[in-house]
């Protein structure tokens, strides 16, 4: 979800995963896709501060958001990458953080919503075809979101990036 001061959310459900990842020797290292398997490994290219490709099985090409953090370690910061997954466009976003993390990001699609906050209380009206209202019940704490039906229950939790 990505929240705007001018009250406009965006919901895009898709695949989020969380890994470390390290440089040995101009490789990238990642760990294994399946257990037991072997870790995978991309040699970088350079082309400047902002671009990059990752050549190991497949070639990935990744542009850079915004300017270079970290003159020491130019991998750090967001990446995005381009593919093509059944006919559709995607971007995919990959967030290099100091320490070894990495935030692979893609979102699948991306609803467009409205929303207030009336106390703990969050109103969602989602837009498009199927137009939807939802009240729900917010806390924030420590840059990790948790909402929850108005009468409790499960709960959803969303960590800032």
């Amino acid at each position: 979800m990505e929240f705007r001061s001018d009250g406009s959310v965006d919901f895009s459900p898709g695949a989020v995963v969380e890994m470390p990842w390290r440089i040995e020797n101009n490789q990238l290292i990642l760990p294994p896709e399946t257990d037991g398997g072997a870790e995978r490994k991309a040699n970088l290219k350079w082309f400047g501060d902002n671009k990059l490709s990752l050549v190991g099985e497949a070639v990935i090409e990744l542009a850079r958001v915004g300017d270079r953090a970290n003159a020491n370690n130019p991998i750090l910061g967001e990446w995005i990458e381009s593919r093509e997954i059944a006919g559709r466009n995607l971007e995919a976003h990959y967030l290099f953080y100091p320490g070894g993390k990495l935030l692979f990001l893609m979102p699948f699609v991306t609803q467009h919503a409205s929303y207030t906050i009336s106390g703990s209380t969050l109103h969602i009206i989602m837009t498009g075809k199927k137009p939807e209202s939802r009240f729900l019940l917010f806390e924030l704490s420590d840059n990790l979101l948790t909402l929850s039906g108005p009468k409790g229950g499960d709960k959803d939790r969303y960590a800032r990036y």
